[in-house]
């Protein structure tokens, strides 16, 4: 694959530019001490094998189907789920993605399409990011989510661009692979974060190209 004859390359956020492993660990950590003041008692490694197969079994939402399937009604979750919070302060960028963005960013247009909360262009601004980037495509503000194919079909209809010349770079096949192909764009899938053992349901669903880690992409400039 050659960036140079693409308009646009799109990224995902967590686990794909921002490392998404410290918040998540520590939701777990909470989940469990939240459960244990309930009576339950499973620990941080349990939750953490059920949270990465509910990634390979494509779970949109894998804290939320492990909630499920340990604590057996909604009334225990709620109380549990009040007890938590997610700590975006805990998230990170990966070191090398705002250097690819520079270089990228004098190749074609870089944009983002993520299942992010509201905010998202401001904290990719903190990170040092923005300035690389043309177009934010954030769930929470989009009214879409992934894996729903209308979400990528929004973002190529607002930046103009044809789906043969865009790429989708991202960590799960379920949310940024498979919708992406579905309509027609170049894929790319960096294996990072709890996604990383995820696997192609078929040839159709298979990424373009499989990178191990972000900094990877330099080679393709």
């Amino acid at each position: 694959m050659d960036l140079k004859d693409m308009d646009w390359i799109f990224f995902d956020v967590g686990d794909t530019l921002v490392d998404e492993s410290f918040p998540i660990e520590d939701s777990i950590n909470q989940f469990v001490e939240q459960a244990r003041r309930r009576g339950y008692g499973f620990g941080s490694e349990e939750v953490r094998q059920a949270v990465m197969d509910a990634h390979r079994r494509f779970v949109s939402f894998p804290m939320r189907d492990v909630m499920e399937q340990l604590i057996p009604t909604e009334e225990e979750r709620s109380i549990i789920r009040s007890g938590m919070k997610y700590r975006k302060e805990l998230e990170q960028p990966f070191p090398d993605a705002k250097p690819l963005l520079e270089r990228l960013s004098a190749v074609c247009r870089i944009g983002v399409i993520a299942n992010q909360s509201v905010g998202t262009a401001g904290r990719l601004e903190t990170y040092g990011m923005l300035p690389y980037i043309s177009a934010v495509f954030s769930s929470a503000e989009a009214g879409l989510s992934k894996p729903d194919p209308r979400f990528y079909e929004l973002a190529l209809r607002e930046t103009q661009c044809l789906p043969s010349k865009a790429v989708m770079v991202g960590d799960r096949i379920d949310n940024d692979i498979i919708p992406a192909k579905e309509v027609g764009m170049h894929t790319i899938w960096v294996k990072q974060g709890f996604a990383r053992l995820q696997e192609s349901p078929g040839a159709k669903a298979m990424p373009d190209l499989t990178l191990d880690r972000l900094a990877e992409m330099n080679r393709l400039i």
